[in-house]
């Protein structure tokens, strides 16, 4: 069968770029023809009868908030600095998961595939989806063809849909063969919201390969310097991030070895904002003693790798991805907003029971085949 995947745009982000590149894997190792769809403007900007209002909005909110606003034109900054800061994840792309780049989703004809499976990561979140309709396949309305969603996430256990929009993207579910979501609030907001009562909880595709997948592009880094070290991966920095950091350095006595990446970070020169191979990434989890993530994907991979790891709550991305993954391996008192400063870290830096988290892992993934094989028969 011949299967497209409708996934975030592919760029600097090593989780969105992970869980490609393990579904198509994944996809293809079940005996399907599988490519992974990218669009050519990974940011596009407003629609044109949209942009004067956007733009102006934007300058107002500026005006008012400073620096700590939103850039006014940073679709267009994004399109002059990605080739830099992308150079080495682009390698990825093009080698790992060879995507085909199209212009618009609806360049697409009817009968190029078979199937189309929606998902990982936030495809369903507003924020991160230009056109968010085409998250439920919006473009291929009325077509014969197979409508799978696979771990789609919302990002949050909060509805950030207007009314006008839920109503067109709840239609459009409807059509669909089957559906899985990623965390369990998931399940119950296309119950609430989207009329859709037979949603499936599974794992991220990240979760679906065996973690001797990870280790042998982890070994072919140029460089291990985190061996043995504190590794920590933050999307956002904060204080109380930092005092984490600290407090389980201390505990541990730990060197720290930091794998975060700043590509959007304008106070920094553009050369230092390049973001580092992800194999190189992927080698800091491989090689870590112990790891501290507000990262989804950096709480699978330590869940992956069997390291010891806290997950600082990242309430401004959402919390929902981060409580349904502990919760589902007997792990949720590792995931903490702050760190009390009478604790002594002793059940931090105590092993969790891999055995058990590696019986759960080895059943939900019996499972979530299952789910895959038997809808794209």
């Amino acid at each position: 069968m011949k299967v497209a995947i409708i996934t975030l745009p592919l760029h600097t982000n090593y989780g969105g770029l992970l869980q490609a590149f393990a579904l198509k894997r994944c996809l293809t190792e079940i005996g399907h023809e599988v490519c992974v769809l990218d669009l050519e403007d990974k940011m596009p900007g407003p629609k044109p009868f949209k942009a004067p209002f956007v733009y102006a909005r934007r300058m107002l909110v500026r005006m008012l908030k400073g620096s700590a606003a939103p850039e006014i034109f940073r679709e267009r900054r994004f399109r002059e600095e990605f080739p830099v800061v992308g150079a080495n994840t682009e390698k990825f792309i093009s080698e790992r998961i060879a995507p085909r780049v199209v212009r618009s989703f609806s360049q697409l004809k009817e009968g190029e595939y078979d199937a189309f499976v929606v998902g990982s990561d936030q495809v369903w979140r507003p924020r991160y989806f230009p056109d968010v309709e085409n998250a439920f396949l919006a473009f291929a309305k009325g077509w014969d063809v197979k409508r799978i969603a696979y771990a789609a996430s919302f990002g949050t256990s909060e509805l950030e849909y207007e009314s006008e929009k839920l109503s067109v993207c709840a239609d459009l579910l409807s059509s669909f063969d089957a559906v899985s979501v990623r965390e369990e609030s998931g399940v119950r907001m296309c119950s609430e919201w989207f009329d859709r009562e037979d949603v499936t909880h599974v794992l991220d595709p990240v979760m679906l390969l065996d973690v001797q997948a990870y280790r042998d592009m982890a070994s072919s880094a140029e460089e291990h310097p985190a061996k043995g070290k504190l590794v920590t991966y933050m999307l956002d920095d904060s204080a109380h991030k930092r005092s984490v950091v600290d407090f389980i350095s201390r505990a541990g006595g730990f060197e720290v070895h930091d794998v975060s990446v700043r590509p959007y970070d304008r106070g920094l020169p553009l050369e230092e904002r390049v973001v580092p191979a992800l194999e190189q990434w992927l080698a800091g989890f491989a090689d870590a003693d112990f790891v501290v993530t507000d990262s989804f994907h950096g709480c699978v991979l330590a869940v992956l790798f069997h390291k010891r790891f806290i997950a600082v709550g990242n309430t401004s991305r959402g919390l929902a991805r981060l409580q349904s993954l502990t919760e589902m391996f007997g792990l949720d008192q590792r995931l903490v907003q702050g760190i009390d400063p009478e604790d002594d870290g002793e059940y931090f830096l105590e092993e969790p029971d891999w055995m058990s988290v590696e019986g759960v892992l080895q059943k939900r993934r019996e499972e979530c085949l299952g789910f895959l094989k038997s809808n794209l028969k």
